[in-house]
C-alpha cells in the first residue's frame, strides 16, 4: 500500500514538473527589417503570445540584407536571435557559415509555397527557410498609350516603329540593359538557367551555352528600339521616361508601384512578353524573403512553431495588407490588380542563386551586358565572362 502511494505521488510530482516545463516562460529573439517588416512581425508575435502566454518575443531592428554578416558574428558569441530574416540569395553564406538550422518540417514548405519560394528557401536539396514574401520584376505598361499589354516582343518591336521618337526621348520600352538583374531574362529566354535548374551547381553556369548566346543575341538586336548607350540607361532615365509618359512600357519591379501612382499614371502590370518562337514569358530573377532558425538558438522547436504560425495563409495576407510584399504561398489570392500582375510573372521566375559564385555573375555579366548592348561581339563577351566565372572557382 505504501509502495502504491509512493508511486502515485511520484507520478503526480512528475506530472507537475512536466506541466511546469510546458508553461516555462521562453523569450524568442528575432531580427527583422525595421521599416519593411518589423511592424507586422511584432504584431504577429503579440497574436501568438495570446495563444501561448508563456512565449515572449524580443525584437532587434536588423535589415534583412545585413543579417547574414551580423549573425556570423553574434551567433557564435551567444548574443544572436532565435530566428531572423534574410534575402534567399544569402542562404548559401549562412549555410556554409554553419549559422542556420534545416527546416524541421520541409514538407510544410514544399506543399504550401510557390515553386520559386521553395527553391529560394532550399540549398543542396535541403529546405532551410520559411518563405515570407516573393518579389520579381514584370512589364509595367501605360494604359493611355497601350490599353492592352503586349504579349510578345514582336508586338513591342512593331509598336516602336510608330511610337518611338528619340529626339523627344519617347520609346516603346525602357529598362536597364547593363543591369544583370533585369537582363537575366535574355539569359533565360531560350531555356538557360544560371548554375543549373536549381541554381546550385557552379559548373553549370551556362553563361556561354548555345541557348544563352541565342537570348543575348536577341537582346543586342533590340538596340534599334532603344538606341541609347548603356551608360545612359540607368534607373533615373527609365523612371523619368515611364512616369513622364514618354515610355509605353518599363521592365521594373513592384517597388515602383507607389511612385507610378503618385505620378498619376494610368498603368497596369503584366507578364514579360515572350521571345520570338516562344510561347511563355522568359524567366525573370526573383527574390524571396525567408526566416531562418539560428543554429545557436536554445529554443529551435518554439521558433519553428512560431514561423509556421507567421507563414500561415491568414498571417501572410495580413503581411501583404501591412507591407505590400507579395505572399509566397500557393493557396492565397491577392485582390489587387497590380500586385496580381507581378505574381503572374512570379510563376515564371527563377530565384536568384544562393551560391557564392553569384558575386562573380553580377560583376562579369553586368559588364558583358553593357558591352554587348553597345556593340561588342556576343560570343566573345560571353566566353570571356564564362572564363572569368570558372577562374573564380575555389575548392
Amino acid at each position: 500500500m505504501k509502495k502504491t502511494i509512493a508511486v502515485v505521488l511520484a507520478l503526480l510530482m512528475l506530472g507537475g514538473i512536466v506541466a511546469a516545463c510546458a508553461e516555462e516562460e521562453i523569450t524568442l529573439k528575432f531580427w527583422e527589417s525595421a521599416v519593411e517588416g518589423a511592424e507586422f512581425t511584432k504584431w504577429a508575435a503579440d497574436e501568438y503570445t495570446k495563444l501561448h502566454p508563456n512565449i515572449k518575443f524580443e525584437f532587434a531592428p536588423v535589415n534583412h540584407t545585413d543579417a547574414t554578416q551580423q549573425i556570423l558574428l553574434d551567433g557564435p558569441a551567444g548574443v544572436g536571435p532565435d530566428f531572423f530574416m534574410i534575402p534567399h540569395d544569402m542562404l548559401g553564406a549562412n549555410v556554409s557559415g554553419g549559422v542556420v538550422l534545416p527546416n524541421p518540417d520541409p514538407d510544410y514548405v514544399k506543399d504550401n509555397f510557390v515553386s520559386a519560394a521553395v527553391t529560394g528557401a532550399s540549398l543542396g536539396g535541403t529546405v532551410y527557410g520559411f518563405p515570407m514574401a516573393i518579389e520579381t520584376y514584370a512589364l509595367f505598361y501605360n494604359k493611355d498609350i497601350l490599353p492592352e499589354p503586349p504579349a510578345t516582343f514582336e508586338e513591342i518591336i512593331a509598336f516602336a516603329g510608330e511610337f518611338n521618337d528619340p529626339a523627344d526621348n519617347k520609346y516603346a520600352l525602357v529598362w536597364e540593359p547593363s543591369n544583370a538583374y533585369f537582363s537575366y531574362i535574355f539569359f533565360s529566354g531560350y531555356g538557360s538557367s544560371l548554375f543549373g535548374p536549381n541554381g546550385d551547381i557552379r559548373e553549370e553556369h551556362n553563361i556561354n551555352a548555345p541557348a544563352t548566346i541565342k537570348g543575348v543575341e536577341f537582346f543586342q538586336s533590340l538596340r534599334p528600339i532603344l538606341d541609347v548607350p548603356s551608360a545612359d540607361l540607368g534607373g533615373d532615365f527609365c523612371n523619368q521616361a515611364f512616369e513622364g509618359g514618354k515610355a509605353a512600357c518599363y521592365l521594373v519591379g513592384p517597388w515602383r508601384i507607389a511612385d507610378c501612382r503618385n505620378a498619376g499614371l494610368n498603368f497596369g502590370i503584366a507578364t514579360i512578353p515572350s521571345f520570338p518562337g516562344e510561347t511563355t514569358p522568359p524567366a525573370s530573377f526573383s527574390g524571396v524573403r525567408i526566416f531562418c532558425i539560428s543554429a545557436f538558438s536554445e529554443h529551435p522547436e518554439e521558433a519553428a512553431d512560431f514561423l509556421k504560425f507567421v507563414t500561415s495563409p491568414e498571417m501572410i495576407m495580413k503581411r501583404f495588407d501591412m507591407t505590400g510584399q507579395l505572399p509566397a504561398r500557393n493557396d492565397v489570392v491577392v485582390d489587387d490588380e497590380l500586385s496580381a500582375g507581378v505574381l503572374a510573372q512570379a510563376a515564371y521566375a527563377f530565384p536568384m542563386p544562393a551560391i557564392n559564385e553569384m558575386g562573380q555573375y553580377w560583376q562579369t555579366m553586368g559588364a558583358a551586358y553593357g558591352n554587348i548592348w553597345d556593340g561588342a561581339d556576343v560570343v566573345t563577351e560571353l566566353n570571356a565572362a564564362a572564363a572569368a566565372m570558372e577562374a573564380s572557382f575555389t575548392e
